[in-house]
């Protein structure tokens, strides 16, 4: 799991990086990054009622990508603020899918 320090909390941060940042797609993962002026990357994790009406199964979902992003946040350039949003509808991304796509994802905008 993200410390705290890595993490968007706040529904004010959200709203920033939805509206003034830039994103980008791949296999059913969108992301959302802008820059910030803090030392550190903070990231958060979206997915809707529209990728399932099941708790249960929106909650895996963000654990995976939650997973996946712990394996890559290290190598992430501080100073940004990154949403994760999953869209594809009632299928589940496995992990390794995730790692990959989100590798990829960072290497195209240059944050790795």
């Amino acid at each position: 799991m993200l410390k705290t320090k890595q993490r968007l909390r706040h529904d004010r941060d959200f709203i920033q990086v939805f509206k003034k940042g830039k994103r980008h797609s791949l296999g059913g993962v969108l992301l959302y990054y802008k820059t910030n002026n803090l030392h550190n990357t903070r990231i958060g994790f979206v997915v809707s009622k529209k990728y399932s009406p099941l708790a249960v199964k929106r909650n895996r979902q963000r654990r995976i990508l939650q997973h996946a992003l712990e394996k890559l946040y290290p190598k992430i350039i501080p100073g940004h603020d990154i949403i994760i949003s999953y869209t594809n509808r009632d299928k589940v991304l496995p992990y390794r899918d995730a790692v990959s796509i989100l590798e990829t994802i960072l290497h195209k905008i240059k944050l790795i």
